[in-house]
């Protein structure tokens, strides 16, 4: 998988994980008796706190790349050779 893919995947995990969370402490805070302003607000002060800081925490890894070499021939800096360019004496294909 390459590191693109494996840091888009970290981040959707915290995402849904944060999610929950948020909506866990919302609803914590309005049984404990506070309103549904009050749940809101601090389900989403939840949610801003903990995506910020899981993304900052994601940012700080190096994803590495785990494909086979052979599997994929991208970012190797090889290039396939190409057929010569019209040559004196080869007809136009």
């Amino acid at each position: 998988m390459s590191p693109n893919h494996k840091k888009a995947l970290a981040v959707f995990v915290l995402f849904l994980v944060v999610d929950l969370v948020a909506v866990v402490c919302g609803h914590v805070v309005h049984w404990l008796g506070g309103g549904v302003l009050q749940g809101v607000l601090a389900g989403g002060g939840a949610w801003a706190i903990l995506m910020t800081l899981g993304v900052t925490l994601i940012a700080l890894f190096d994803f590495k790349d785990d494909r086979h070499p052979t599997s994929s021939l991208a970012g190797t800096g090889y290039v396939a050779p190409q057929a010569p360019l019209n040559q004196q004496g080869t007809p136009n294909p």
